[in-house]
């Protein structure tokens, strides 16, 4: 029995004069093949050697695109079609899907496959353990995060965008329409006289001056208030 272990994973360590080598190799065996960054998601044929068209994919965790953690189950064994180079990944959903290439869209690399007309000849590990980290990634990962190119936030399903920003150019458009810069400043309205309401009376056949000072004070308060609230979201320069 080994006395000795190796410092991180713990693996056995078995001394030159140590009898049942057998022991400790199949425990560390064991122990390296229960590690998420060795078994987890692994492709690996169904038998060994392959004698099927058939590859298989161990259970294993995995963070999806818009940051949460999901969990595939595996399975025993997923056809692959024969005389051909597949690639296997999953969505972000989690669907275990094949192709001849990896898509574009949000996707969990896994392997490629080279097949043979009656079996798997080969199977490459396309799983990614290491990504990069800290400012300047091009998305948000974490609060304090900032995206230095443009941005669109979009309708989920229809794709129809509500928010469109260009952080280089300082532009920014809403509802579908095209990035513009910020208004320039304009100055509140001023009236003399007259008393602001919430509705425009008739002047009358004699234009009245009191009415007509009353309508364009309760004109100049919605301008204002419009003005107002343009500036206070950053619409309209102050």
């Amino acid at each position: 029995m080994a006395t000795t272990y190796s410092t991180n994973a713990r693996l056995q360590k078995p001394a030159t004069s140590d009898r049942n080598w057998d022991v400790a190799i199949n425990a560390n065996t064991d122990a390296i093949d229960g590690l998420t960054a060795v078994g987890g998601l692994a492709v690996t044929t169904t038998e060994s050697p392959s004698a099927t068209l058939q590859v298989g994919v161990s259970p294993g965790n995995y963070v999806k695109s818009d940051g949460t953690l999901a969990s595939y189950p595996g399975v025993p064994a997923f056809v692959v079609p024969a005389s051909s180079t597949v690639y296997l990944w999953l969505t972000d959903a989690g669907v275990l899907t094949s192709g001849l290439s990896f898509p574009a869209s949000a996707h969990l690399r896994l392997a490629h496959v080279v097949v043979g007309p009656t079996s798997v000849l080969q199977v490459v590990d396309e799983r990614v353990q290491c990504s990069v980290a800290g400012t300047g990634l091009g998305f948000v990962l974490k609060a304090g995060d900032t995206i230095s190119g443009p941005l669109t936030v979009a309708t989920p399903g229809s794709g129809t965008p509500l928010v469109v920003a260009d952080s280089v150019n300082r532009l920014i458009g809403f509802f579908g329409a095209s990035p513009a810069s910020q208004a320039p400043v304009l100055a509140p309205l001023s009236i003399p006289s007259g008393v602001a309401s919430d509705a425009l009376a008739d002047v009358g056949s004699s234009f009245s001056q009191a009415v007509l000072n009353n309508n364009f004070a309760s004109l100049a308060t919605k301008v204002d208030a419009m003005i107002a609230a343009l500036k206070r979201h950053g619409l309209m320069g102050s």
